[in-house]
C-alpha cells in the first residue's frame, strides 16, 4: 500500500513561495479540505475494504462496518458464474420499503436519526426462521423484579394480532419478563441468532436477552443498547434487539442435545410504564462479502492501514508524521487541490492557473486509471393515465 507523509507533501507545497509563506496549520488544513473535496467526487479503490455480513430471513436492516463510508458491493462469497450471483439491485429508502422490485434481492443505505444501516432484503430462500412465540397467550408469560402481570394487547402490536402489554414500576431497576414456548432440539443452534420484538414505553439503561433451558441453564447476552440494525433503543417504537448465540455467554451446561424451552428478557433501568412484547424468533443466517469504501484516508505513525479520516484528528491535532493512503495520481490531485485552496487566499492569478493547470492533468490521470464504483441509485416509476387500477 502506498502512502506519503505529510511531511512530504508539505515539501513539495512549499516550493512555490506564495504555500511557503502561509503557516503550516493552515496547508494542512487546505490538505484535509482537498481530501473532503475529492471525497464528494470519487472513491479510490484503496479505500475498498472487503468485509462480510450475516444475512437473516426477515430481517430488513443491519448495522454498517465501523469504517463504512459508502456500498460498494454486496453478493454471495462462492459465486463463480453470473447465474450464482445475488444481484442486488440498489434503489432508494422510499422503494426499499415498498418493495417495488419484488422479484430481486435488494438494497439501499439507511439513515435514522445520524445512523447510517444497510438496507438487504434478500429473497433467496434455504434459511429457516423459527417463531419462538407470537407473543398472544398470557398463560405463557410471567413478570417478576420491577416487571408486573403481563396481559394479551390487541390495540398496539407489531406481529399477528396482539402483543404481551408489561406494567413496569422502577424500584430495583430489573424487570424480568419470562415467556415460555413449545420445546425442541436444535443441534444447529450455535449458528443462529436469537430475535425478540419489544416497544419501550422509555429507554431502559440497558437489555439482556436470555435464550434458556431452564431458569438456571441458558445463553445469555448482557448489556444491549442498541437495535439489531445498529441504531440506537427508542421510546415509543417498536425495537428489534437480537443476540448471537455463539458468542452468548453459557450459564449450566448446554450441549446439541439440550431442549430449549423458554425465553427471557430482562430491562435495566426501565422507567415506569406500560412495555410491549411481541413476536420472537431463532433465525439462520448466510453470509455474504460486503465490500465497502472506508472514510480513513490517513494513516497514523505506525499504523499499516488508514486509520484516520483527515490529517487534523477530532481533537484539532496533527503529526508530520502521519501519511496519505494512495497511489502518487491521488497524492498529486490532493496537493494541487489544496494548493490552489492556498494560493487562492494569496490571489496569485499567475500561479494560481499554472497549478490549476497541473491539477486538471493530475485529474484526469486519475480519473482514466480509477473509476468510481459506488452503486448507482436506481428507482422505478410508472404513469397510469389517470387510471390507477
Amino acid at each position: 500500500m502506498r502512502k506519503t507523509l505529510l511531511s512530504t507533501l508539505l515539501s513539495r507545497m512549499d516550493r512555490w513561495p506564495e504555500a511557503e509563506n502561509t503557516e503550516t496549520q493552515f496547508k494542512v488544513k487546505d490538505l484535509d479540505s482537498a481530501i473532503r473535496e475529492l471525497k464528494r467526487t470519487i472513491q479510490p479503490p484503496w479505500t475498498l475494504v472487503k468485509g462480510s455480513l450475516k444475512v437473516f430471513p426477515g430481517v430488513l436492516e443491519y448495522p454498517v462496518a465501523s469504517g463504512h463510508d459508502e456500498l460498494a458491493y454486496l453478493d454471495k462469497d462462492n459465486v463463480e458464474s453470473y447465474s450464482d450471483a445475488a444481484r442486488f439491485y440498489n434503489t432508494s429508502i422510499k422503494q426499499f420499503y415498498e418493495m417495488v422490485n419484488a422479484t430481486r434481492n435488494l438494497i439501499s443505505e439507511i439513515w435514522d436519526q445520524g445512523t447510517k444501516m444497510l438496507g438487504v432484503n434478500y429473497k433467496e430462500g434455504g434459511l429457516s426462521s423459527q417463531k419462538l412465540n407470537s407473543a398472544e397467550t398470557a398463560s405463557e408469560y410471567t413478570g417478576s423484579g420491577d416487571a408486573g402481570t403481563p396481559v394479551v394487547d390487541t390495540v398496539l402490536f407489531k406481529k399477528g394480532s396482539a402483543s404481551m402489554r408489561v406494567p413496569i414500576t422502577l424500584s430495583a431497576s430489573t424487570a424480568t419478563i419470562k415467556n415460555t414456548f413449545t420445546s425442541f432440539v436444535d443441534s444447529k443452534y450455535k449458528s443462529k441468532f436469537h430475535f425478540k420484538w419489544i416497544y419501550l414505553d422509555a429507554v431502559p439503561t440497558s437489555i439482556t436477552l436470555r435464550f434458556q433451558v431452564s431458569d438456571t441453564v441458558y445463553l445469555e447476552t448482557t448489556g444491549i443498547a442498541t437495535q439489531f440494525s445498529g441504531a440506537a433503543l427508542k421510546a415509543d417504537q417498536w425495537n428489534l434487539v437480537a443476540h448471537n448465540l455463539d458468542e452468548a455467554t453459557e450459564v449450566g451446561t448446554i450441549s446439541t442435545a439440550s431442549i430449549w424451552a423458554s425465553e427471557k428478557i430482562i430491562l435495566i433501568g426501565a422507567a415506569t410504564g406500560n412495555y410491549y412484547i411481541d413476536e420472537s424468533n431463532l433465525r439462520e443466517w448466510t453470509l455474504l462479502d460486503y465490500w465497502y469504501y472506508s472514510r480513513f484516508f490517513v494513516a497514523l505513525i505506525g499504523s499499516s492501514v488508514p486509520d484516520q479520516e483527515f490529517f487534523f484528528n477530532s481533537v484539532e491535532v496533527y503529526s508530520t508524521d502521519s501519511e496519505l493512503v494512495g497511489d502518487d495520481e491521488w497524492a498529486d490531485v490532493i496537493m494541487y487541490d489544496a494548493l490552489l485552496i492556498t494560493i487562492n487566499e494569496q490571489e496569485n492569478d499567475k500561479i494560481y492557473l499554472e497549478i490549476k493547470k497541473r491539477r486538471e492533468t493530475a485529474w484526469t490521470k486519475l480519473e482514466e486509471k480509477y473509476p468510481d464504483m459506488v452503486p448507482l441509485i436506481t428507482t422505478k416509476r410508472w404513469r397510469f393515465n389517470n387510471n390507477p387500477i
